[in-house]
């Protein structure tokens, strides 16, 4: 049942912005799982002059990559929902500022290191 709260202050400013910051983690998450489709289905975009470029053969490390990437996916879903239920949590104890947890940091650096690795090896290989 929802918990009736007080509006004081930037209650509700906060609470937008913690709704904003778990859909940026769902869009991330969304992107994360198209990037890992178009892996597992070997579908890239042509290069004009070569129509036929936009499928590539099959293989194992763009298998990993796929699955690398459904990870990320999902650990983006997890650090945004553990953001909005400790913002959520902030703001039911009526604390002046939210505090950033660094686990959130340390997680959301971990996931931009694998989506630049993943396309620093999609321009330099064909996978």
């Amino acid at each position: 049942m929802p918990k009736e709260q007080e509006i004081v202050g930037s209650t509700g400013r906060d609470f937008a912005m913690l709704e904003r910051n778990l859909l940026s983690h769902l869009r991330l998450a969304v992107l994360l799982s198209l990037l890992s489709a178009s892996l597992l289905l070997h579908a890239r975009l042509p290069t004009p002059s070569d129509p036929g470029s936009a499928q590539t053969p099959p293989s194992t490390t763009g298998l990993a990559v796929a699955i690398i990437e459904v990870i990320a996916a999902v650990a983006a879903v997890a650090a945004g929902i553990w953001e909005y239920w400790q913002g959520y949590a902030d703001m039911s104890a009526q604390r002046g500022f939210l505090r950033a947890s660094q686990s959130h940091l340390a997680v959301l650096s971990i996931i931009g290191i694998v989506v630049f690795a993943t396309c620093l090896m999609l321009i330099s290989t064909d996978v």
